[in-house]
């Protein structure tokens, strides 16, 4: 099985849900929607629907699909008319879904292997003609200076992340301990590792022409030991 299907108990997304500000993802979609061609958005992964919610307080139509039950219905009890999906993005073709713009945010990518990857950004592109990809795990933000344990408390859950990286397969494995006083949840993930210029050629390879790579939702350029990458591909 593969990891991420039992990885999104509450436990860990009530750790991400308290980790985030609303500032914060007020200033990712004041990002994004620079790109949008239109008033419709694919939201996968959507999480525990912070970004869709956002979208559609702002007059946007989203549908927004993730593979953790329990996120959906998180997302789902806080607003219950939008269009939420509870499924596996290694199939997103399967939905059926377009829209004007497609999102995959929240340091998303990288979970499936490569080819799974490279069929998950040309379905995208099949959905919408603009994806804007967040992606925390290139090669340039995370290989010069690689921590080897992390200590954070969020949501009134506590996390230990230890992170080791597998050179022969370029993989960012990360073993997690969540624990909210009275229950632990023992976890690992795997990202695979792509530097810019790799995602770049998956991207084209998908059948997207334009790419554009951020540092961050400023709009600066995107540049060695940047905490993340903001992907901007257009058909």
């Amino acid at each position: 099985m593969t990891w991420y299907t039992s990885f999104f108990t509450d436990l860990a997304n009530g750790f991400w849900r308290g980790a985030v500000q609303p500032s914060q993802t007020s200033a990712e979609i004041d990002f994004v929607t620079r790109f949008s061609a239109g008033p419709r958005v694919l939201d996968a992964p959507c999480g525990s629907g912070r970004h869709s919610i956002e979208l559609a307080g702002r007059g946007y139509t989203t549908t927004g699909i993730d593979i953790s039950a329990e996120a959906i219905a998180h997302a789902r009890s806080l607003a219950p008319d939008l269009d939420w999906r509870q499924g596996d993005l290694a199939s997103l073709g399967s939905f059926g879904v377009t829209a004007d713009l497609a999102l995959c945010l929240g340091n998303s990518f990288g979970y499936l292997d490569h080819a799974g990857s490279q069929r998950f950004l040309r379905e995208l592109a099949e959905a919408a003609p603009v994806l804007v990809l967040d992606y925390g795990c290139t090669a340039e933000s995370l290989l010069p200076s690689l921590p080897g344990e992390l200590r954070m408390s969020f949501g009134g859950v506590d996390c230990v992340a230890e992170n080791t990286y597998d050179v022969a397969s370029a993989r960012l494995l990360i073993d997690f301990t969540f624990t909210d006083g009275e229950r632990t949840q023992r976890s690992a993930c795997v990202q695979h590792v792509y530097t810019a210029g790799e995602l770049t050629r998956m991207l084209n390879d998908a059948g997207f022409s334009s790419i554009e790579l951020f540092g961050d939702v400023d709009g600066s350029a995107f540049r060695v030991g940047n905490h993340r990458l903001l992907a901007v591909a257009r058909r």
